[in-house]
């Protein structure tokens, strides 16, 4: 294998006068402790190979890829707390010739037996704003071992406007660093409550992301990373998708979350991600039905920590338990959508509302054994609230 790749890459040092370009990527998801996949999108269908291999030996390893404009490739018996260099090698049209395209690392995720991990959420950034790019900015500086997005990447939902919204801001980290998207209702279109929805996130969002194989992609998965769990959900029938799978207790998607949850005992965290927010004191607040369907199952099983988004705005509430709070037995929700969209006031007070900003804003969240300590940082990266927890 190594003598094959010497000889393609001793081909051309540099790109050639008509080479194929990338035009989207290299970016990281559905990473585990032994894979990830690796996506990238080149202006002309043409030839590619993705080398990979742990420093120094970036090479080790070729992939030849299929002649396509969309590569997804998933690289699986990778080493677990592992740094893993990459190679992307692209054509020249006309020629057998090739350069080198691109070139980075990524590192796997930990086993159970190592019980500390960090990981940087955020949510409602699709806007193209200036403020993004300000936010941007400083998460392009931080290495996370993941990045947990609360949904709407992208202001319409459409390819289109993909790589300005969601994939140029976040390229260093996107290429470094597996993102996990929750949907969120911008998308799903604007055409999201009616039948000229059908067949949008087909067409603008499912051929471009990899979501794990543990539900129904890409509506809801969960994913390890050491000894914790993480669910992502789709609650956006509550909030009238035509075409987002239920979420009710006699739903296919609240059952597949019962099951699981039941059966993750043994992790020591449990977190669940979701769009619209359970509470909220935003522009949107309490959703009522999402609250009476969800929260039961949430308490039984002991989740630890909701996160959300959708409202434009930071809030961390109390522990609640049955729309009180209830710092014994209640659980924390933290509404992250100041990723870049305009921002909300607030609209009422509630007793359980311990912390809202309207501000520009994305989380750190450092996780070791029993202790959970959530960094929260404004658009100039200025500490604008804290949160600890013990198990």
């Amino acid at each position: 294998m190594k003598i094959v790749l010497a000889a393609v890459l001793a081909a051309l040092a540099c790109a050639p006068a008509r080479a194929a370009q990338l035009e989207r990527g290299p970016y990281l998801e559905n990473m585990s402790k032994e894979m990830v996949t690796v996506r990238f999108r080149v202006d002309v269908a043409s030839p590619a190979w993705l080398a990979y291999g742990a420093p120094p030996d970036c090479a080790r390893f070729l992939t030849p890829l299929t002649v396509v404009k969309e590569n997804r490739v998933p690289l699986f018996g990778l080493l677990p707390d592992t740094t893993h260099c990459y190679q992307l090698y692209l054509t020249a049209y006309e020629s057998t010739a090739v350069y080198k395209a691109f070139e980075g690392a990524f590192t796997t995720f930990r086993e159970e037996e190592k019980p500390y991990f960090s990981f940087l959420a955020f949510g409602d950034s699709g806007s193209g704003t200036e403020e993004q790019l300000e936010l941007a900015a400083q998460l392009v500086k931080l290495r996370p071992d993941f990045v947990v997005h609360t949904g709407d990447m992208l202001s319409e939902g459409l390819d289109e406007m993909a790589d300005e919204e969601y994939f140029a801001p976040y390229a260093p980290l996107l290429a470094r660093t597996p993102f996990f998207l929750t949907l969120g209702n911008h998308d799903y279109g604007r055409d999201l409550k009616t039948a000229a929805g059908k067949g949008f996130l087909k067409a603008n969002f499912t051929p471009f992301h990899s979501t794990p194989l543990t539900g129904l992609p890409p509506h809801y998965y969960f994913f390890d990373v050491a000894d914790a769990r993480f669910f992502v959900l789709d609650a956006n029938a509550f909030h009238g998708a035509k075409f987002a799978p239920p979420l009710d207790p006699e739903s296919k998607q609240y059952k597949w979350l019962q099951h699981f949850l039941s059966k993750s005992g043994e992790k020591a965290w449990k977190f669940v991600v979701v769009h619209e927010p359970l509470y909220s004191t935003g522009a949107h607040g309490v959703s009522e039905e999402q609250v009476k369907a969800l929260e039961p199952l949430l308490l039984k099983y002991k989740v630890d920590l909701v996160l959300q988004g959708h409202d434009h705005n930071y809030e961390r509430t109390l522990p609640i338990k049955d729309g009180l709070a209830d710092p014994e037995g209640g659980i924390t929700y933290v509404t992250l959508g100041g990723g870049g969209s305009p921002l909300y006031i607030q609209r009422r007070n509630e007793e359980w509302s311990a912390k809202f900003l309207p501000v520009y804003h994305f989380a750190i969240f450092d996780v070791k054994d029993n202790a959970l300590k959530m960094t929260v940082y404004d658009k100039a990266g200025e500490v604008v609230d804290t949160l600890e927890l013990q198990k």
